[in-house]
């Protein structure tokens, strides 16, 4: 997902007010009554905000038809507030089709070797048969080592070892996300 900061944009999150009112939002979707009670604001200071931020294009006001609005963030400003996040899913797919690569060519390696699969088809046969089965067992049988269970396995390890390491730093950035989000 390509995010685009237009001009906007920077004007919304040039206010630490907005930049507060998007981590809450992070959180779940809020009411304008119960992020002006959270920031510790007036209702219409924060009313002024979220027009802002909806004209940016981060924050989606939800009319139901009841009484109550309710304001969540848009794809925009999940993606500003959370860029990591994508990244975590594309290396958990990596990790996952890495994972079936090499069970796959793992379960390959057990299939029968070609020489099994020519005495078998010669067999069936009734002139040629004696004749090309003294052929093959006289023919050196060459092992061929498989190195793609390795390189699936060692794909996988970096990939998961990348993937807690998204994982923790996501973590962490959602940790700092919450300490601002109260008036000094």
């Amino acid at each position: 997902m390509e995010i685009r900061l237009d001009k906007e944009t920077f004007k919304a999150l040039a206010s630490g007010t907005r930049v507060d009112v998007l981590k809450l939002l992070n959180q779940r979707r809020h009411m304008q009554s119960e992020i002006a009670a959270s920031l510790g604001l007036s209702v219409p200071t924060v009313k002024e905000h979220l027009a802002a931020l909806e004209k940016a294009g981060l924050v989606e006001r939800h009319d139901e038809g009841r009484k109550w609005k309710y304001y969540s963030l848009t794809n925009k400003g999940k993606g500003v507030l959370n860029p990591e996040e994508m990244k975590i899913w594309i290396v958990l797919a990596m990790l996952v089709l890495s994972v079936v690569g090499g069970i796959w060519s793992s379960l390959k390696m057990f299939a029968p070797a070609p020489v099994a699969e020519a005495k078998m088809a010669m067999s069936l046969e009734t002139d040629a048969a004696p004749r090309m089965m003294a052929a093959v067992e006289q023919a050196p049988v060459e092992q061929a080592v498989n190195y793609w269970p390795y390189i699936f396995g060692i794909a996988s390890v970096v990939l998961a070892a990348v993937l807690i390491y998204l994982i923790w730093k996501s973590v962490t950035y959602k940790r700092e996300l919450g300490k601002s989000l109260t008036k000094k």
